[in-house]
């Protein structure tokens, strides 16, 4: 049987074992089976399916973190009189490969407030992106790369 199933067999045993199956109960048994499977290896440190619930939980983290920056530096926009933004439009070569790796990464930046994913290219390598502010394009890139899409990866693959 697999980890995650495994998982989710505790988080049931310990609403059962409560005598309350509510949602609630099953997120606080998923969280405790989490924290017993991530430590029941032999190997040294967390095993692997603990490290890939830490990679989701920091991809989440980073996600929160860019749309609460983002709506922030909109709401200043729109209350501060004048027009300060300056559109742009970026080519963002990419690292994923996969349909849904793309598709995901897609969306992720389109979520942001002020940005938005245009198109892929036919080949699948570049992914244009709307901007709302204008930054240089390395800096794009490197914000795009270390806070999006290397996390989604690390979370895919």
């Amino acid at each position: 049987m697999s980890t995650f199933l495994w998982n989710l067999v505790l988080a049931f045993l310990w609403a059962v074992m409560l005598d309350d199956i509510t949602p609630t109960n099953l997120a606080i048994g998923f969280g405790v089976g989490l924290l017993l499977l991530g430590f029941s290896t032999s190997q040294h440190g967390a095993s692997p399916y603990a490290m890939k619930w830490l990679c989701v939980g920091h991809l989440l983290a980073l996600i929160l973190w860019n749309v609460l920056s983002a709506n922030w530096r909109l709401a200043h926009e729109i209350m501060t009189p004048g027009v300060n933004n300056q559109p742009a439009i970026y080519a963002y070569e990419m690292e994923a490969r996969t349909d849904m790796e793309v598709t995901l990464l897609a969306l992720i930046v389109t979520f942001s407030p002020g940005t938005m994913g245009l198109e892929v290219s036919p080949d699948g390598r570049l992914l244009y992106v709307h901007v709302m502010f204008t930054t240089t394009r390395e800096r794009f890139t490197r914000d795009i790369r270390e806070h999006v899409e290397r996390p989604l990866l690390k979370v895919l693959r």
